[in-house]
């Protein structure tokens, strides 16, 4: 009889303790410059792995890779990256949901996951062969995964649901201005020569802003931890796979993993149609162009997406943003001059940023309390399948552009039509996801954490 009368007494206090989560963030008053310094890690992360791939790697294969082979090296070392983010993600997110310290469950894994990705750029340098430099770039792709995996969980942790799309605005603002920073410093820097070794330069310069910028975010989840730290840590918690996958969550996953397929079509094959199909005499300027003007675009279209999602709802903001990705996405196939490819990629940017700014805000929305961890690296596995899928219709391309009696563009047209299709179909299938309501959504009031 006593140890019945005391359950629902345990249930009592468990119920409290999840109230408490849930409003513990809610009555904190999250401006923009505490949620772009919450996302600052993002800045670094992502900035970090997007200049390793597109500027760093390609320079260090050419030292230590035949020439012949150098596409083929270069593609093994993106693929391993992308599976070790699959592997490692959803596992150290688990681990961290159930962590416990002084300094919160996810800023003991986002500063050593950075320290040691940092350390391993020696490596980098220093590799005298494809094998080292393999072994090397698992070791950073392991620990900065180690890194970003609970940190994809702190909006859900730290924000409340009525600034959850505000939030989700400044990650991606994030990943797009740290890409844009970092890719631009190390491709001004890494092909200089003179008396200074500009490699190491480089590398040091990445490894410096990476920890600069996770450094901003650790101290700002970490003084809330210290202030609070009952309302983000339970042990109590069960962070399963099977706990949280969901009818729902399955069905998000299938959208977002379509809808990010759409999107990495055309970054990976986007020079190529400019060169066959645009016909511009400089598409790797173009393409520069281009991508700085989708830039700009997106920023707008975040900001906008994230401010409105949080008012009227995230689904309708996807829907919206999504059919302005496939038409404009179809637009581009009566591109014939660069000028008119600038115009219509801003309008890509733009919808791409509404469309990933509140889809982001949807998948913080719909985890639970206690298990973002693993949450959010299930989602992101959706983001890694669609880029991986994208790396893989090259082929496929290849054979329509041979196809007798069509155009020798036929493959990019049928690219371009496919990825304004996938728009469509993913945007389609969130229709029956059904609104979150995890915690009620209270005014803002309080003061942020500094």
């Amino acid at each position: 009889m006593r140890t019945a009368g005391m359950r629902p007494a345990k249930e009592s206090i468990l119920n409290q303790a999840d109230a408490k989560m849930a409003q513990g963030s809610s009555v904190e008053n999250w401006s923009q410059w505490d949620l772009l310094k919450l996302n600052s890690f993002s800045f670094g992360i992502t900035g970090f792995i997007l200049a390793m791939d597109t500027v760093v790697l390609p320079v260090i294969v050419l030292t230590v890779a035949p020439d012949e082979f150098k596409n083929t090296y270069l593609a093994i070392l993106g693929i391993s990256g992308l599976i070790m983010a699959a592997m490692v993600q959803p596992t150290i997110g688990r681990i961290s949901d159930r962590t416990q310290s002084a300094f919160g469950r996810r800023v003991p894994f986002i500063i050593s996951g950075a320290v040691f990705s940092a350390i391993g750029l020696v490596g980098i340098r220093l590799a005298p062969n494809f094998g080292v430099l393999f072994a090397v770039w698992i070791f950073i792709q392991a620990n900065v995964n180690i890194a970003y995996g609970p940190g994809l969980a702190l909006i859900r942790d730290c924000v409340p649901l009525n600034r959850i799309g505000m939030a989700s605005s400044m990650k991606i603002m994030s990943d797009a201005a740290g890409g844009a920073v970092m890719i631009a410093v190390t491709g001004a820097l890494i092909g200089n020569t003179g008396s200074l070794d500009w490699e190491w330069i480089s590398l040091g310069i990445l490894a410096f802003l990476m920890i600069l910028a996770i450094s901003i975010t650790s101290v700002q989840v970490s003084r809330r931890e210290l202030k609070a730290p009952s309302d983000s840590q339970r042990t109590d918690i069960q962070s399963s796979f099977r706990s949280v996958m969901s009818g729902q969550l399955s069905l998000f996953l299938i959208s977002r993993l379509i809808m990010i397929t759409a999107i990495a079509s055309f970054q990976t094959y986007g020079l190529f149609f400019l060169r066959d199909s645009v016909g511009l005499d400089n598409p790797a300027e173009a393409l520069g162009r281009m991508t700085l003007v989708i830039a700009g675009a997106l920023a707008i279209g975040v900001h906008i997406s994230g401010w409105v999602s949080d008012r009227v709802g995230r689904k309708p903001v996807v829907v919206v943003g999504a059919i302005g990705a496939a038409l404009s996405t179809l637009w581009m196939l009566t591109a014939d001059d660069s000028t008119q490819v600038l115009i219509i990629a801003s309008v890509i940017g733009a919808s791409i940023g509404v469309l990933l700014s509140a889809n982001w805000a949807l998948a913080n929305e719909l985890a639970e309390q206690g298990q973002a961890g693993l949450h959010m690296g299930v989602v992101n596995l959706a983001t890694i399948g669609g880029a991986a899928i994208a790396k893989m219709l090259g082929p496929g391309i290849d054979a329509l552009n041979r196809i007798p009696g069509r155009a020798d563009d036929f493959g990019y047209q049928v690219l371009i039509a496919g990825a304004a299709a996938l728009f469509v179909i993913g945007a389609l299938m969130l229709m029956p996801l059904n609104k979150t309501e995890r915690e009620s959504v209270p005014k803002d009031t309080g003061s942020p954490p500094a």
